[in-house]
């Protein structure tokens, strides 16, 4: 099936926040002689899975918006996902390849909480009152999102970290349990402001749509690792399968920004410390919310040699020291070739 313009904004906004190793565009399996399709993209995050279904009007389709969005997104897309979650229940192998070009079975994901989302672009003459729709509760599967495009690309802006994006989920969830009434008459930006300003959903207060407007921008960068995490990934040492360092960006990908930013400022110490020749001390965080220590290593260019033993040592250390049950350990080196003038 050829992607549209929503399904092609939903991929790209997903690798960019849960990273290609773990966003699936692919959805087409075989299970005995059938070809079957699971959902348009698939988001599987150690404990975090989420089923995207994704519609998009056609500019030219001049029919009723509302019996458009009733047909295709409440009908069509609810079903759709409702057979994405029956077939992870039914076969035991649901082979498909991520964004990174690496296989996995699916249905290992078959017991874990299942979000549900719907992204849809409906085009010109759509009804505020359908857009502002933020459930469908379905009898079968619970309770599945309902984003308009646009709000869903500028809600994962604001967020950028899994984490924080599974947080903003659940919070949705709880806010559209306790609120029914008075949510649906609410835009998203009105989520997402009560969301920055406070996690209680006993109350509404029309001020809070205010904080997306006052929301800094530029302190993203203190937490966007993503293109040094691209290039980190280069330059793992794979010691026998492509897919060995999934573990070690799994656990960055879990970080929150405020956890983030010290991975970023440590990192970049590194980096800077790695050019003297002197011997640094290595620089260290621990996220007790994921159990996962963090170990940034500096090593002079005379000791390039040593870095294997220096990593092992100094990440054992601070496993125990914290009692983790994981760390990860990073060395940095500036290494000069001699034939480079």
């Amino acid at each position: 099936m050829e992607n549209n313009k929503s399904e092609f904004l939903v991929d790209q906004v997903n690798r960019s926040v849960f990273f290609s190793e773990f966003t699936y565009s692919q959805n087409e399996f075989t299970a005995g002689k059938q070809k079957l399709e699971l959902a348009d993209h698939v988001v599987w995050l150690d404990n975090l899975f989420f089923i995207f279904q994704i519609k998009e009007r056609n500019p030219s389709d001049e029919s009723d918006g509302a019996k458009w969005f009733q047909n295709k997104v409440i009908n069509k897309a609810v079903k759709q996902i409702k057979n994405t979650i029956n077939y992870l229940d039914e076969y035991s192998h649901i082979p498909l390849t991520n964004n990174k070009g690496h296989e996995f079975n699916l249905s290992n994901a078959k017991y874990l909480q299942k979000r549900k989302v719907i992204v849809y672009n409906p085009a010109a003459n759509f009804p505020d009152e359908k857009r502002n729709l933020k459930f469908y509760e379905s009898s079968q599967v619970g309770l599945v999102h309902l984003f308009h495009a646009e709000d869903y690309a500028w809600i994962c802006e604001y967020l950028q970290t899994p984490a924080e994006v599974e947080e903003y989920f659940d919070f949705r969830e709880e806010l559209y349990e306790a609120q029914k009434q008075v949510i649906i008459h609410l835009p998203e930006q009105y989520v997402m402001g009560h969301f920055f300003e406070t996690l209680e959903v006993d109350h509404i207060d029309a001020r809070y749509i205010n904080h997306v407007k006052d929301f800094n921008h530029e302190s993203v960068d203190e937490f966007n690792v993503s293109v040094i995490i691209a290039n980190f990934t280069k330059s793992i040492r794979l010691a026998a399968t492509a897919t060995e360092y999934y573990p070690i960006i799994r656990e960055i990908a879990k970080l929150k920004r405020s956890e983030l930013s010290e991975f970023k400022k440590r990192l970049l110490k590194t980096l800077d410390d790695c050019k003297s020749n002197e011997v640094k001390i290595p620089y260290r965080i621990y996220c007790p919310r994921t159990d996962c220590g963090f170990v940034f290593i500096p090593i002079p260019q005379a000791f390039c040699s040593k870095w294997r033993t220096a990593i092992n040592n100094y990440t054992r250390v601070h496993k125990y020291d914290q009692k983790a049950t994981k760390c990860i350990g990073v060395t940095v080196m500036q290494v000069f070739d001699p034939k480079i003038t």
